[in-house]
This record gives structure tokens, sequence and C-alpha cells, in this order.
């Protein structure tokens, strides 16, 4: 059986995936949770089903094939033409973390300071530069820490927000209900949490890379089921935190909708200090996000390229990429980008876990998943 801390580790480097960028802010909570009202209540609770169910599935499935790095795993699920495909798409939505990103940067310094939103955005790019080419091995070696901060500063404001606005939250989940939200589908507020789902598992080969340690199922399930409720109660908060001021927070023309909880922790009149406390967090977490995301591209291209030399030319490519695409702001580019690109995930990665990964993990024996799918 693994120690407690391998599986504290597994499941906090699974949130630490999704938890960053969008999320930090509250953007990505309210288009696909919030929006529907009362009835995101299903909705958070339907995406904590998955969000706890599917890793078992994906970490299960790399312990039993061995496969705990991103390419064998995922091609050994989906195949090798699909893969091909899902690495496009996870190229795509990578670089809509990246512009996420640098919008959400740009947006805050425009707020506190009260400069242009391109002087932001220059200002933010400016940073990403002097942080990616000085500090990130620095960053991507504390990136365990800066999570565990990153669900303790997130809790401790979405728990502060909820307690000082609480008759706005309570007034909002009695009368605020849209089944169709966004979606213009009745049943949206299901669809929603299956996207949102499908788009963030791009966590779990992540997560799967540092499972080598998880000697069981039973290990699989704990390390699942931290990762899992951590992330839901996170997800559960900023929807509280979020749903009563519901007209400010699902209406782009507003400020309010790029930064929900900044601006929900300025309403609800939150210790000065705790705003102060939260600004700085997110910068630190979306600076982190931003080295992760494009340490993840350089990567591919070191490899594809077979130079070295050509990390800080994609670097500066990707990033004047992503500050033109953030000239949109970070609420169109939840509501369009992650949106379109949840569905090509959806068929590219989360059926095919939930079908294929089931039925070689459970239904066929262990040593069938092990000797049939070893390419």
């Amino acid at each position: 059986m693994a120690s407690r801390t391998v599986k504290v580790s597994v499941g906090l480097t699974y949130v630490g995936s999704i938890a960053a960028g969008a999320f930090s802010t509250g953007v990505e909570v309210v288009h696909f949770f919030t929006y529907f009202g009362s009835l995101g209540i299903f909705s958070v609770l339907l995406a904590a089903l998955l969000f706890t169910l599917l890793p078992v599935v994906g970490l299960e499935y790399a312990r039993l094939t061995g496969f705990y790095d991103y390419g064998r795993f995922v091609k050994s699920l989906i195949g090798k033409g699909p893969f091909i495909a899902f690495e496009v798409v996870y190229v795509a939505l990578v670089m809509l973390f990246i512009s996420a990103v640098m919008a959400a940067g740009g947006q805050l310094l425009q707020s506190i300071l009260g400069i242009n939103q391109y002087y932001g955005l220059a200002v933010m790019y400016a940073i990403s530069i002097v942080v990616i080419t000085l500090g990130r091995r620095t960053v991507l070696g504390a990136e365990a820490s800066l999570t565990m901060i990153k669900v303790s500063i997130i809790t401790l404001a979405t728990v502060t927000i909820v307690t000082l606005s609480w008759s706005r939250v309570t007034y909002s989940i009695l009368h605020v209900i849209d089944s169709s939200g966004w979606l213009n589908n009745p049943l949206g507020f299901l669809e929603s949490p299956i996207l949102y789902v499908s788009y963030n598992l791009v966590g779990l080969p992540a997560m799967a890379s540092v499972a080598q340690d998880l000697r069981s199922r039973r290990d699989v399930v704990e390390a699942s089921l931290i990762g899992g409720l951590t992330l839901s109660s996170m997800i559960a908060l900023e929807y509280l935190a979020t749903i009563g001021y519901y007209d400010l927070a699902t209406n782009p023309s507003y400020r309010f909708a790029d930064l929900p909880l900044y601006y929900a922790l300025l309403y609800s009149k939150a210790p000065y200090g705790l705003v102060i406390l939260y600004v700085v967090f997110l910068y630190i977490a979306l600076l982190t996000a931003l080295v992760g995301n494009v340490n993840s591209i350089t990567y591919r291209a070191e490899v594809a390229l077979r130079r070295r030399s050509v990390r800080p030319i994609v670097t500066v490519i990707m990033l004047t990429m992503a500050a033109v695409i953030a000239t949109s702001g970070l609420y169109y580019i939840v509501a369009i980008g992650y949106t379109y690109l949840s569905y090509a995930f959806l068929a590219l990665f989360t059926i095919p876990l939930a079908s294929v990964g089931v039925y070689r993990v459970f239904i066929r024996r262990s040593r069938t998943v092990e000797g049939r799918y070893s390419g």
C-alpha cells in the first residue's frame, strides 16, 4: 500500500493541473455552473461525481498497463490516429489557457490601477517574459507547494464571500433558475458540467505521471478521492460565492464577469487584507499556470524539432499570439473557446476513457490489459 504522502501528492497534482488560471478568477465556475442559478447545485454534484470517478478509471488503467507517461497513456486508449487530433486540440487548449492567464492578469491590472486594457496586457506580457526566462525552474519546482497555498486561499476567500453575502446567496438559490443557460438546452445544467470535466481531464495524464507508487486499486481510489473531493469542494465554494451576484457575474458588459471572485470580495466588503492577499495569490497562480502551460508546448517543440534553441522563439510566438487572443477578454475566452474545445475533448478523451477505459480495466482481466495494450 502506498503512503498517505504519495496519495496526497497524486491528488494535489490533479487539483493543481485543473484549479489554475481562469479557475482562480471564478470565471470558469460562473460560466459552467453559476449560470444555471439554483440548478447549478446539480451541475456541481454531477461534476464532483465525474471528477472523482474518472480518475479512478484513468489511474487504474495506467497502473495495469504501466503507461504512466502522457504519450503512451493516451495513444493506448484512443489509438495513434486520434492521438494526432488529440495533440492538435490539446495545443489549441493550452494556447487558450495562456490567453486566459494574460487576459486575467491584464484586466486585474486595469481594475486596480485604472489603466487601459492594452497597457495592462503589455505589462502582463513583459512580466510573463521575465518569469519564464528567469524563474521557470523555480516555479515548476514549487508547483506542489503552490497548489496547497492555492487551495487554502481560494477556500478562505470564497468562505468569506459566502459568509458576508449569505442573504444574497440564499435569495439567488431560491429565486434564480435557468435550466438551459448559455446552452439553449433544457438539460443544459447537466450538459455543462460534462463539458467542463471533459476539457479539464487533460490533467489526468499529468496525474498518472506521478502515480507510479500507487500499488493497488485501493491506493488509486484513495488518491482519486483526495483529488476529486478537494477540487469539487473548491468548485462548490466558488459557485456559492458567485451566485449571490448572479446578474453581475453572468453579464459580460460588467467588469465583474471577468474577475468574479475579486469583485465579490470587494462587493461583500471583505477585509482589505484578504483582498490584497487574494490579488497577490492570483498573480502567483496565473504566472505558475502560464509557466507550466508554456513549458508543455516548448517541450513538444524541442522534441519534434530536436533543437533546444527553439524554446525562446516558440515562447515569444506563443505569448504574442496569446496576448492578441486575450484582447477579447477572459469572459469570452472561456465562454467561446473553452466551450467549443470541450466538445472535442469529450469525443477524443472523455468518452473513450468512460467506455474503452472502463471495459479494459473493470471487465477484462488485468493480465489481458497488460498483455494486449502494450504498444
